[in-house]
């Protein structure tokens, strides 16, 4: 069993972590406002920036709807470049699959050129083989004849 100074004891220390964990929570809170309240002068000073260079905003609004008209007019330009370009893109799109499509064609005409010239190749060596034991017979048998 505790005695009375045990338990005197026990709620002076509880007193104590009650008082430091609200300390530490005070702090926290403390150090929470003062970075809003940095944050909420930070973006006070931008915005009387942004009023500064944006006087005529507030005073001459027809300023401001020349500049929405004359970026209307840019947007607008924009488009129609960007139409020219899709149609240029397509067409040159055309173009290069029409050219690849002929490469092709050229590819595998070469090819049956190649095999073509191969062939004629060994028949021209044949024929000059045949004419060459041609060529031999007939100088065996002419020269049989003479003795």
């Amino acid at each position: 069993m505790a005695t009375t100074t045990d338990q005197i004891l026990i709620v002076k220390h509880l007193l104590e972590a009650t008082l430091m964990g609200g300390v530490l929570f005070l702090a926290l809170m403390i150090d929470r406002l003062h970075h809003y309240i940095r944050e909420l002068r930070i973006r006070r000073k931008s915005m009387e920036a942004i009023k500064k260079q944006g006087p005529g905003f507030e005073d001459g609004k027809s300023n401001g709807s020349d500049k929405v008209k004359a970026l209307e007019e840019e947007v607008t330009t924009m488009k129609a470049k960007l139409k020219h370009l899709k149609s240029d893109l397509e067409s040159k799109t055309k173009e290069m699959d029409a050219a690849e499509a002929n490469a092709v064609a050229l590819r595998k005409q070469s090819e049956g050129f190649l095999l073509e010239y191969d062939r004629l190749l060994e028949e021209n060596q044949n024929l000059r083989n045949q004419l060459e034991s041609l060529d031999q017979s007939l100088s065996h048998s002419g020269s049989k004849k003479n003795t």
